[in-house]
C-alpha cells in the first residue's frame, strides 16, 4: 500500500477545488426551466397551427402566450437576484403573486384539458400531463404560502 503524503495532499486539494453538485444544479435549473417554457410555447403554437376547431386554436395561443409570459418572468427573476435556497425557485410568498400564479396555472391546466380532449396520441398525453403538473404546482405553492403565513 502506497501512502505517499504528497499524493494524498494533492488529492485533498483536488477535492476542495471541485464545485458542489448543488451549485451546478442552481446554475442549470433556470436554463432547464427556460428550455421547458420555450418548448411549451412552441407546443402551443403548433397546436394552434394544426387546430381543426376554434377552441383548440384559442387554447393553443393561450398556452403559447402564458408560456412566453412565464419565460419573461423567469428571465426577469433570474436577472433581479440570484436564487438562494431552492434550486428551482418557483414558490411565491406574496398574496398578489400567489393569486396571479394560481390564475395562470389554472388557465394553463384548463388548456391542457382542452388539448387532451381534442387530440389523440402524444398530444393527448401531453395535455393530461400539463393539467397534472399545473395542479401539482398550484398545490405546492398554496402549501408553501400557508406554511409561511402560519409557521408552527
Amino acid at each position: 500500500m502506497d501512502d505517499d503524503p504528497s499524493r494524498t495532499a494533492e488529492a485533498a486539494r483536488q477535492r476542495t477545488r471541485r464545485m458542489p453538485l448543488r451549485d451546478i444544479w442552481q446554475w442549470i435549473a433556470p436554463w432547464l426551466l427556460g428550455v421547458l417554457l420555450g418548448c411549451a410555447s412552441l407546443l402551443g403554437f403548433f397546436t394552434a397551427s394544426g387546430a381543426r376547431g376554434a377552441d383548440t386554436y384559442v387554447i393553443g395561443f393561450i398556452t403559447a402566450g402564458l408560456a412566453l409570459l412565464a419565460l419573461i418572468w423567469l428571465v426577469k427573476h433570474v436577472c433581479d437576484r440570484p436564487t438562494p435556497g431552492l434550486p428551482l425557485d418557483i414558490l411565491v410568498d406574496r398574496p398578489e403573486s400567489l393569486l396571479l400564479l394560481v390564475a395562470l396555472l389554472s388557465a394553463l391546466a384548463v388548456g391542457g384539458l382542452f388539448l387532451a380532449a381534442e387530440a389523440r396520441g402524444a398530444a393527448e398525453s401531453a395535455g393530461y400531463a400539463l393539467f397534472v403538473v399545473c395542479l401539482i404546482f398550484i398545490g405546492w405553492n398554496l402549501k408553501h404560502y400557508y406554511d409561511q403565513a402560519n409557521p408552527r
